[in-house]
């Protein structure tokens, strides 16, 4: 189960936004902010190596700074996606965590209210919150939660200043409405994040989008992810989809989102054109993908009921699934083979399926269509 913090989080590496007044002030250093900037493009674009190399000397300079092992993990969250806790290299990006949360509780220490001390404090926590969530932990994963919206809060208000502040902000705002309406387990534990409003967090998301300095993209992934899983607005889920491939053309995960914006609004022979972007990943995300759109262009366009239902019974077949990437897939896959089952007029599969699709369904569009079907038959 993801944490009420992080679908507040993602890996959001390197908005650092700085205290006018703290020490090592990189966006006063136009040259580290260069380097810095094109380490992030690296990251996106999959040149692992030149992001490494680039980090090493950023290093140099800001040796005791928590970008420096915070950029080391937000390196290996994309080279390894999804990074899962029981891979080996989870341990480093755990290790680069805790030295970045280390560097940053120094300035916290001295000043209580740095804002660069306490963004990196809740981009952790954040991110520690949302490992803990996947791996089953619900309550540690709420501890860590608590603990990023307490340096969160750091930064309200601060937008007009610091243009990145508007994606925390957009995370708050959307999330402390959207997480409890997805996940009514959690309803009890908003009290500890009060005032949601997810058109305001629409909107700080947008002006991220616009505005910021290094959250631009993670601000178009998040809007990508709300208006195609809960706005069910499927052309705004392609404008942003479509923006993130044009910008880093060979970032496979990128073209995962592309496909599935323009199965949404019919588009399907593109799609299939462009499958060939990640069908060669070995990965359970990108299998599952091309496993769940070939089964969706299969029924939807080609009318092969046959061919689609080989197609979603793979990704079933796959036995095991995320809860941040493919657990989506699954819930699309259950709910296909629940359409196919009912035009076969086996009402009793359908059913079976649209349960399964019910119970980890996460898109509106998913959660909608197996409400309906259950309540009539």
């Amino acid at each position: 189960m993801k944490t009420i913090v992080l679908n507040l989080f993602f890996v959001f590496a390197f908005s650092f936004i700085f205290h006018k007044n703290g020490k090592a002030q990189i966006l006063q250093d136009a040259q580290a902010k260069q380097l810095s900037s094109q380490i992030l493009e690296n990251i996106y674009n999959q040149n692992f190596t030149q992001a490494k190399a680039l980090t090493t000397q950023l290093e140099k300079k800001y040796a005791k700074h928590p970008v420096v092992p915070f950029l080391k993990a937000y390196r290996l969250s994309w080279e390894h996606l999804p990074l899962e806790k029981s891979i080996p290299q989870y341990t480093y990006y755990n290790q680069y965590l805790q030295l970045a949360a280390n560097y940053a509780k120094k300035r916290v220490d001295v000043n209580a209210n740095d804002l660069e001390g306490n963004y990196f404090l809740m981009m952790i926590y954040g991110l520690l919150a949302q490992h803990e969530a996947e791996s089953g932990d619900f309550m540690q994963s709420v501890g860590y939660g608590k603990k990023s919206y307490a340096h969160m809060k750091k930064g309200f208000g601060e937008e007009k200043n610091y243009a990145d502040f508007h994606f925390s902000s957009g995370l708050f705002k959307y999330y402390a409405v959207q997480y409890p309406e997805t996940h009514p387990i959690a309803k009890p534990f908003m009290l500890f994040f009060p005032g949601g409003d997810k058109q305001k967090g629409l909107w700080h998301f947008q002006q991220a989008a616009q505005h910021s300095q290094f959250s631009k993209v993670e601000s178009k992934i998040y809007l990508a992810i709300i208006y195609s899983k809960y706005e069910q607005n499927y052309m705004q889920f392609l404008n942003y989809a479509q923006q993130l491939i044009g910008q880093y053309p060979k970032n496979p995960f990128f073209w995962t989102r592309y496909c599935e914006a323009l199965i949404l609004v019919g588009r399907y022979a593109e799609a299939e054109m462009h499958l060939s972007k990640f069908q060669s990943r070995p990965e359970n995300l990108y299998q599952s993908a091309q496993n769940l759109f070939k089964g969706m262009i299969q029924e939807k366009y080609y009318k092969n009921g046959a061919k689609a239902k080989e197609y979603y019974q793979k990704v079933i077949q796959a036995g095991k699934y995320d809860q941040r990437y493919t657990v989506d897939y699954y819930a699309f896959a259950y709910a296909g083979l629940g359409r196919l089952a009912d035009q076969a007029k086996d009402s009793k599969s359908a059913k079976n399926y649209y349960k399964e699709a019910k119970k980890i369904a996460q898109y509106e569009s998913v959660r909608a269509e197996a409400d309906k079907y259950l309540a009539t038959h």
